[in-house]
């Protein structure tokens, strides 16, 4: 059946479904997030997209909509019967008007992207054949590949969804028989194989229509199954556009989820600046703990042992009086410096490469935050304000970090050796080599 349709850009209303009960992590929505509840940071998010005109909380629960209102957002009460989020939704579509942009933005989602929203909403926008949109996030190790909780989409070369599951998805045939018909090991020893899987998240965008008749069709044999309502559309005939997200966000789903979302909101007070003279006795502590903390295991542990905060006091105030050496830090208003970059023109062989980043580290606690990314795209910028249009770095081959190069862009272009104490170390560089882009 043909659905599709038109819709002015200008009404594009985002919903947030905001139940108090959940099984793992009760009245979740309204934790304390930085001093304010969970729920206001997703309603603030979805505000903050360009395409959206109105943000409507949909809850179940007068403390919930209390606490919508007294933060200054729209909230509604629905029906405390509903079987899924969609449902609460729809409820709220049937009193909005026709030809409206129904943006479903899960409430336990406090990080998204409003770029991420503006480019699902975009996406439909553009295509009117579409009934539907939804976005991806790449898949960057197998074990989220094998995660059942990490549903997997399949997109066609037209942009729309094929099929959702939470098996892994397409199966790599002529890379398993290349390791013996074994998918897993193909994607462990060939990990760009990798770029050919996408994470499905929760944003949805309906055609108000659409969600309306979708709210009343059946649960389906295979829906039930996977317990996956998408799959319900699919078997429908809705044509679902999928886009990447901008970013990557976390459902909180579980105090671990609530306590991460915790750290990174905390993160996003850093402040990232060009360091002074003042700041190299602590960028030389985080070198320090920061080395003996991630190769651990790795370099010879004399070796690790030998390394000396003086020594490389030294060497960070020299570097700082060279006009073509640079060095940002990480600045976390309670504990000081907690991370730094630096970079300058190449010292060794640059394999045509303009410009060499000499060195990258955060404390561990500041890890996987998004905090590394903010810290290397800063410095990716301060390099091109600077006037150069490449870059390189070299990092042992057996170090963690590679996979974080590689995801924001680095290419091996050439392979070294490195000396830590009297052992030899294989090295790896990675290129960029248009960082305007």
């Amino acid at each position: 059946m043909e659905h599709h349709g038109k819709n002015p850009q200008k009404n594009v209303i985002a919903i947030i479904p905001a139940r108090y009960s959940s099984v793992r992590l009760p009245g979740k929505l309204l934790l304390p997030v930085d001093g304010r509840p969970l729920i206001l940071h997703t309603a603030e998010r979805a505000s903050a997209a360009s395409t959206v005109t109105r943000v409507i909380v949909a809850t179940d629960d007068e403390r919930i909509m209390n606490v919508v209102h007294a933060g200054g957002f729209e909230a509604v009460m629905t029906s405390a019967a509903h079987r899924s989020g969609t449902d609460r939704l729809a409820e709220v579509a049937k009193t909005l008007p026709e030809g409206s942009i129904i943006v479903n933005v899960q409430g336990d989602e406090p990080l998204i992207a409003p770029e991420t929203i503006d480019a699902a909403v975009q996406a439909l926008v553009d295509d009117d054949k579409a009934d539907m949109a939804t976005t991806f996030e790449p898949i960057d190790s197998l074990g989220q590949l094998l995660n059942f909780n990490a549903v997997k989409v399949v997109v066609g070369d037209n942009g729309y969804a094929i099929h959702f599951s939470r098996s892994p998805m397409p199966f790599p045939r002529d890379a398993s028989l290349r390791h013996d018909g074994d998918p897993n090991r193909a994607i462990t020893e060939e990990p760009e194989l990798l770029a050919n899987f996408r994470k499905h998240t929760g944003l949805y965008v309906y055609r108000r229509d659409y969600l309306l008749r979708f709210s009343e069709l059946p649960e389906t044999t295979l829906e039930r199954l996977e317990r996956l309502e998408q799959l319900r559309a699919l078997e429908d005939g809705a044509k679902i556009r999928v886009v990447a997200a901008v970013g990557s966000s976390i459902g909180v789903d579980t105090q671990e989820d609530y306590e991460k979302v915790c750290r990174i909101v905390e993160s996003q007070k850093v402040n990232i600046r060009a360091a002074t003279e003042d700041d190299v006795p602590q960028i030389a502590q985080v070198h320090v703990e920061a080395w003996q903390e991630s190769f651990k295991g790795i370099a010879p542990e004399e070796y690790l042992g030998s390394l000396s905060v003086e020594r490389r006091r030294d060497v960070f105030a020299e570097r700082l009086s060279n006009p073509t050496y640079s060095l940002l830090v990480a600045d976390e208003p309670n504990r000081g410096v907690v991370g730094f970059i630096d970079f300058g023109t190449p010292e060794f062989e640059n394999y045509g490469y303009e410009a060499r980043v000499y060195s990258f580290y955060l404390l561990k606690e500041f890890q996987r935050l998004g905090l590394g990314a903010r810290l290397f795209e800063m410095c990716r910028r301060a390099m091109r304000d600077a006037g150069y249009g490449s870059m390189c770095l070299d990092t042992l081959e057996m170090s963690p970090y590679r996979k974080f190069y590689e995801k924001h862009g680095g290419k091996i272009v050439a392979r070294d050796c490195h000396k830590l104490g009297d052992v030899e170390y294989p090295t790896v560089i990675y290129g960029w080599e248009e960082l305007a882009a």
